[in-house]
């Protein structure tokens, strides 16, 4: 198949252009690839004061590997969304996928949708998030918009298929678990007799990094050591504070910054257990990534959380935001460390979590037997 896919890629930051990599490297092994991706992803004030570009990501390294990649959208700009209809018009192709998850996306992707309609060029939609984290009325009623004038979407959770299916009753739309991100075996020194706890990513108050910081103050257990790496979008003084409170500066290390590829490994192969102590999500690259390492997780039972994982198997799932229920989880896992965690990952993401069975549903939605 001839297949266009319009996203971020590397050096962009961020789980997005990492998730979209992977995607197209599959892709790419199996089809002829159209890869569009940016020249401008977001005006900076959009993206927290932060820089958009992992400067440790070598473009032209990624731009080999690829047959036909190119970096030329201006998300803001309709004259880059005219060049982009022009450029997938004279490809051809037989599906045009766009990743989905925030609404800012909105104008150039109806833009686009127009577009391609009149060409009859399917379409496809990966829901990496249906409606945003932080989300509200206007965006939802945005969101609802824009999806319904898709026919064929995949999402990474049954909450988030049927919060499509109630809205667009008519729609194609099927689940596949968020595939695993790997990266490059790291090491981490572990030899010190803790138990190493590890919360990563962006840190947003819908993460409830708060939540994690009572539990470790509840268990007041030496043993514990807790990194907290990514980061602070904004309070970065009232989690020092909430810190200082608890009594548990001596176990908490921040890395507060953002953490290239390289360097990823080395915190997760650092880990015993990555924490989710979400107050609401609906999927999370964090579980993936950890899977990558063979690590389990603890993680909040909001949205789909508890479809990939997999209770006292791959990890825990505990009542959200609450500390106390949080601190029994983390004292679970330091009461059964003999669990070949890292064999039941393997296992359980073997059957759910490929990036090739994601693309087979692909070609599934796009191909001609589901027309």
């Amino acid at each position: 198949m001839k297949i266009c896919l319009i996203a971020p890629v590397p050096p962009f930051r961020g789980g997005i252009a990492k998730y979209c990599y992977s995607l197209a490297q599959e892709l790419e092994k199996r089809h002829e690839l159209l890869l569009l991706s940016y020249a401008r992803l977001y005006p900076g004030f959009l993206f927290g004061g932060k820089s958009q570009i992992d400067p440790t990501v070598d473009r032209n390294r990624i731009q080999s590997e690829f047959s036909n990649l190119s970096y030329n959208i201006d998300s803001v700009s309709p004259l880059a969304w005219f060049r982009t209809a022009e450029k997938i018009a004279a490809f051809k192709p037989d599906a045009v996928i766009f990743p989905w998850w925030v609404v800012y996306w909105i104008p150039m992707y109806l833009y686009l949708l127009h577009s391609l309609r009149k060409q009859g060029i399917r379409v496809l939609f990966l829901c990496i998030n249906v409606f945003e984290h932080e989300d509200n009325r206007v965006k939802k009623f945005l969101t609802k918009l824009t999806l319904r004038r898709v026919d064929a979407m995949i999402v990474h959770s049954d909450q988030e298929k049927g919060e499509i299916l109630s809205f667009h009753p008519t729609a194609r739309v099927r689940k596949h678990l968020l595939p695993l991100f790997s990266y490059d075996a790291g090491t981490g020194s572990r030899n010190d007799g803790k138990f190493h706890l590890l919360f990563f990513g962006f840190v947003r108050p819908y993460k409830g990094l708060d939540i994690l910081l009572e539990a470790v103050g509840i268990l007041k257990d030496s043993s514990i050591s807790l990194k907290i790496v990514g980061e602070f979008w904004k309070d970065k003084d009232e989690y020092l504070a909430c810190i200082k409170e608890l009594g548990i500066a001596d176990k908490v290390d921040i890395v507060d910054r953002y953490v290239p590829d390289e360097e990823i490994s080395c915190y997760f192969a650092w880990a015993d257990l990555v924490a989710l102590p979400y107050r609401k999500s609906r999927t999370s690259g964090i579980i993936a990534t950890a899977y990558g390492f063979g690590k389990p997780v603890l993680a909040s039972d909001v949205g789909g959380f508890n479809e990939v994982v997999s209770d006292c198997y791959t990890g825990r799932i505990i009542a959200p935001d609450n500390p106390q229920a949080f601190a029994e989880g983390i004292e679970w896992f330091l009461t059964n460390r003999e669990v070949d965690f890292a064999g039941n990952i393997a296992e359980f993401a073997s059957r759910e979590m490929s990036w090739s069975s994601l693309v087979d549903m692909i070609e599934k939605l796009t191909g001609d037997n589901e027309h």
